[in-house]
């Protein structure tokens, strides 16, 4: 790139972007890999934030006793899993996909640490 990115977010981006560019062409669903590319990283990452917190707010209210959030909580996690996997499409889902793997072992291993000490 021969231009100057101002945005710091799209900076970042741009850097995990380019250089993951060939896996992150190999997407699971050429839908998220259309949308994630017309609206681009910065717009989505932005929207990973607002469907998070209408998740959020869903979520209180279920726990305040209102019963119709829990169809509301359901519809905001497709949400927030749709925009999730835009931006493992953006950044390279191979390296997310590696990350999410370590993550998980290590919970794994918590979990059986836990259960040895009981």
């Amino acid at each position: 790139m021969n231009f100057e990115i101002k945005d710091e977010i799209e900076q970042a981006y741009r850097q995990g972007y380019d250089a993951g560019r060939e896996q992150a062409v190999k997407c699971d669903d050429l839908r998220i890999e259309q949308i994630a590319s017309h609206y681009g990283f910065t717009s989505q990452a932005d929207m990973l934030c607002e469907e998070s917190a209408e998740y959020m707010v869903a979520l209180n209210k279920l726990r305040r006793g209102k019963p119709e959030a829990y169809d509301s909580i359901k519809e905001e996690v497709a949400d927030v899993l749709i925009m999730a996997r835009q931006l493992r499409f953006l950044l390279g889902y191979a390296e997310i996909d590696e990350i999410i793997e370590k993550k998980l072992k290590r919970q794994i291993r918590r979990i059986n640490d836990e259960k040895e000490c009981s």
